[in-house]
């Protein structure tokens, strides 16, 4: 009694039967809601409650064994824990455990939902899998595949063979005699010389074609409208292209850029260095890894930020383009060090279960003692080998390696996890039209910018720098630069998009043979700004939404309204910070159109808008084709 006496006592217990509880339904982990309710998706009972619907899977601590006994080492909260929690040791000379923590908070949910006895994992909250790119699977294979040349002529022949036959059939049976009287022959009522009607349906043919010839002449145009415009420039600058400014900002400080760039990913191995110290025992990830971690990636954005601005003082383009890379190498850091330090607290809490399962399974006479232990021996066991299917050699903590993060950042996510999908071989006629399809593009891009954009910009520039001769008169001179840019930012944003997130992103998939294509969805028919926010960029949605969204619930027992809000806070936030990198301001403008996304999203929920889908695509393209105008303008001019 007197052992079952010291483990009921002991808070780290209370707290494991808490979460398994037979009564409790099923497991989860931080990450189990619906991604919808991100975006205000989710149904109204679900936003209005403050009680928080996803798990969390405890703080990390320690688990030593000492002299047969468990000595039991609190840390503190990591990204997915509820509280950080106050260390307090007892020391006893019967009791099992040497030291004790507090509760974590009263509305940590359990892992076990009622009336099931499955678990969520950790990592169910999204999925790889062997998937093309929406244009490479929509239309670029199917055209290269499919496209034979004209089809409309053909089946209309076809159909109109189909229709003459029947005009024949239909004659025939008219003209015959035992068509026109059958029942004349077997003593049935007589002719009377009218001859029934047939009626016959012909149903309307549908005519459609693929339109892929179309597809060919567009591209033909874009070319020819390129070069058109090359050589006008070249003949109008004296046959020479050194006076234009957008390759002059292109080609300065190139070899600053590259080594400034080399060392900002060189130093993101700072988090690998933090988990071989955990994993060799010299630091605890609960106390003092996620801390150090946590402290190094707020630093490593800060400091990128004031030397490309104040020391090497770089061009607005080299600056925009190294703080946006540092971002990619901020989150690739971040998934890598929580997804471990997560699995961390889940390896100390299977090591906690399975001591205090081997010191008094045979000694404590109670079922639910010894079941929250073998729930949570299930569970963290569940978490540890299931993360490497193919071989748990490579499972964890034998992926902490200098290789196995070198090929995460190179993969085209950032979302880290020890398996992807891969393909079998590298397609280099495949990497070959990606590579013509990037520089390509960014010679569109350049004469975009130097025919349509720069010459406005400068318009801006010289109204900011000129008297002020009113509100009104500034106002309507901006109005004209926003009519003179829109044309320009419509093809640079869309030109944009294509370069990263298709040209880019999958060139750089293939040569790594990284099997998940889907980068980014149809946005394109958007009928809410919900819609757009959760598919027109899925590697920085998932991101968000794992380790933004989930995170803040679990970690400053958020709800989903909080969440969500914080997560739009959090996103704008960041694009402010990159305007303010490339104009030396802050003015907010783009800060306040971010978070102005949330009460579009609820005006889209409407009971009016929720079924006039194309006002809806409507409105949402004439937010994509005016706001980024808007907002470079507002920034030049104001």
């Amino acid at each position: 009694m007197g052992k079952k006496k010291d483990l009921l006592e002991n808070e780290q217990f209370l707290r494991i039967q808490k979460l398994n509880a037979a009564d409790a339904g099923k497991r989860q982990s931080i990450t189990v809601d619906n991604e919808d309710e991100l975006y205000g998706l989710g149904s109204a009972s679900s936003s209005s409650t403050n009680e928080h619907t996803t798990t969390t899977i405890t703080q990390n601590h320690s688990v030593v064994a000492s002299n047969g006994d468990v000595a039991f080492i609190p840390g503190t909260a990591t990204e997915d824990t509820t509280d950080t929690v106050t260390q307090e040791v007892i020391e006893t000379d019967d009791h099992m455990f040497k030291t004790h923590v507090k509760t974590l908070s009263s509305k940590e949910k359990a892992r076990y939902r009622q009336g099931s006895s499955n678990f969520i994992s950790y990592f169910d909250d999204m999925s790889f899998e062997h998937r093309p790119s929406i244009l490479d699977g929509s239309v670029n294979e199917p055209f290269k595949a499919n496209f034979v040349g004209p089809t409309l002529e053909k089946e209309i022949r076809r159909r109109e063979k189909e229709l003459m036959a029947m005009r024949r059939n239909l004659h025939h049976r008219k003209s015959s005699p035992d068509a026109a009287n059958p029942a004349g022959e077997n003593g049935g009522a007589a002719s009377t010389g009218a001859t029934a009607e047939t009626v016959v349906t012909v149903e309307t043919t549908i005519l459609s074609s693929n339109f892929s010839g179309l597809y060919v002449a567009f591209w033909m145009a874009i070319a020819f409208g390129a070069v058109k415009a090359l050589i006008d420039y070249y003949y109008q600058h004296n046959g020479s292209f050194k006076d234009s400014e957008i390759l002059k900002f292109m080609t300065t400080n190139l070899f600053t850029v590259a080594s400034v760039d080399l060392i900002m990913y060189l130093s993101t191995y700072f988090v690998v260095g933090i988990q071989y110290l955990c994993k060799w025992g010299v630091l605890k990830w609960g106390s003092t890894g996620w801390v150090f971690t946590s402290i190094y990636e707020f630093l490593f954005v800060i400091f990128y930020m004031y030397l490309t601005e104040n020391i090497l003082k770089l061009h607005w383009l080299s600056k925009i383009f190294l703080f946006l890379h540092s971002l990619v190498l901020l989150m690739k850091m971040h998934s890598f060090a929580f997804y471990n330090g997560y699995l961390w607290g889940i390896k100390e809490e299977l090591q906690f279960s399975k001591k205090a399962l081997a010191k008094y399974k045979d000694s404590i006479n109670d079922p639910e003692v010894i079941g929250a232990l073998e729930k949570s021996c299930e569970f963290c066991s569940f978490e540890l080998n299931s993360q490497s299917l193919s071989d748990q050699k490579q499972g964890f903590p034998n992926n902490i390696s200098m290789s196995n993060f070198f090929w995460f950042t190179m993969f085209p996510t950032l979302i880290y996890q020890i398996e992807y999908p891969r393909t079998k071989e590298i397609r280099w006629s495949y990497v070959l039209e990606k590579f013509c399809a990037i520089f390509g593009t960014i010679f569109l891009m350049m004469i975009d910018a130097q025919i349509l954009m720069y010459p406005v910009a400068m318009r801006a520039l010289a109204v900011r720098e000129s008297a002020w001769t009113g509100i009104l008169d500034r106002l309507l001179k901006w109005i004209g630069l926003l009519v003179d840019i829109v044309p320009g930012f419509i093809v640079m944003y869309i030109l944009d998009f294509y370069l990263i997130w298709d040209a880019i992103l999958n060139c750089v998939a293939e040569l790594t043979r990284f099997g998940d294509r889907y980068f980014y969805g149809d946005w394109w028919n958007c009928v809410s700004w919900a819609d757009f926010s959760r598919i027109w960029n899925i590697p920085v949605h998932k991101f968000l939404l794992r380790h933004v969204y989930h995170s803040s619930m679990s970690s400053f027992k958020l709800n989903k309204s909080q969440a969500t809000l914080m997560t739009f806070f959090l996103s704008s936030v960041v694009h402010e910070l990159a305007m303010y990198v490339i104009f030396k301001k802050l003015r907010f403008y783009l800060f306040f159109f971010q978070m102005l996304q949330m009460p579009l999203v609820a005006l889209t929920n409407t009971k009016f808008m929720r079924n006039r889908t194309i006002i809806g695509n409507v409105i949402f393209w004439l937010g994509i084709c005016m706001g980024p105008s808007v907002m470079c303008t507002l920034y030049l001019t104001f």
